[in-house]
């Protein structure tokens, strides 16, 4: 019984120390971004590079908000993303809700080429986008980038809540209708509350890819008005040398909305997951 008792003990001393290995290795990185943040220039290029600050400032972060385009970038940013989600949100209910619920001819190609859709990096749709948005005259404008991050959450978010919707009884949609909901009203009142994890989970999903997006916001603009972060970050890094005390003042001012949005919405969005992954 002891040597049972040991072995567990054992065990779980194991596991609790993969465990802080495993949580130190991943705040590493952003405890390292922050004590860059607060060095100054000489400390960033000591060699070798030392995780103790001798004289902290906060002059970096001072530069990145009053001395360079990232409060435009980061308004920018948020109008951006804000109005591709929703978008991505409005799209994916009904589609996920069409292919889930409702069988017609071409819903099975239709459903392969949402998977086409997600594996298709960005890099091979960019000079097409290029080529029509610059025809459109939309270049540099709001509008570009968000058409753009459209076709990189769209497909993922369809397919997501299209599993979700597969685990909601058909009966709870028949009771309605039998109330006098039509469809449109049994999805609205019944079927989305119902699924706030899975629409969480989603707006999530679709925030943090927009938020972040590089390769579209780069080529389809040319000025500092329509810049997002990722590109304004960029331009901390020169041709000869790189601040990396503002690039890593900047990063944290960027990490803010998504430490935020995983605070708020971790349990939401961990339940959106697991359910919508019953049925595939």
């Amino acid at each position: 019984m002891r040597k049972n008792t040991g072995s567990l003990y054992t065990r779980a001393a194991l596991s609790y120390l993969v465990l802080l290995v495993l949580i130190v290795f991943s705040l590493f990185p952003a405890l390292w971004m922050f004590v860059t943040s607060i060095k100054t220039s000489a400390e960033n290029f000591t060699v070798p590079p030392r995780i103790m600050v001798e004289h902290p400032t906060f002059a970096n972060y001072s530069r990145v908000l009053f001395e360079s385009q990232i409060p435009r970038a980061f308004l920018n940013s948020v109008v951006v993303t804000v109005c591709a989600t929703a978008l991505t949100l409005a799209v994916a209910v009904l589609a996920g809700y069409g292919f889930a619920r409702y069988r017609f001819r071409g819903s099975r190609v239709l459903s392969s080429g949402l998977l086409y859709g997600q594996m298709m990096p960005g890099v091979v749709i960019i000079i097409p986008l290029y080529m029509v948005f610059s025809k459109l005259q939309l270049i540099d404008t709001y509008l570009a980038l968000i058409i753009a991050d459209l076709a990189i959450t769209i497909p993922m978010s369809v397919i997501m809540l299209r599993s979700f919707f597969q685990t909601i009884p058909k009966e709870l949609e028949e009771a309605a209708k039998i109330d006098g909901c039509s469809n449109l009203g049994a999805l609205v009142r019944i079927i989305l509350p119902v699924s706030l994890p899975g629409l969480i989970a989603v707006s999530v999903y679709a925030f943090l890819n927009i938020w972040e997006e590089f390769l579209f916001a780069l080529n389809l603009t040319n000025s500092d008005t329509v810049r997002t972060l990722p590109i304004a970050i960029n331009n901390f890094s020169g041709e000869f040398v790189i601040d990396w005390g503002a690039m890593m003042g900047a990063s944290m001012v960027v990490s803010v909305p998504v430490m935020l949005i995983f605070i708020l919405c971790n349990k939401f969005f961990v339940k959106g997951l697991s359910d919508g992954s019953v049925k595939g």
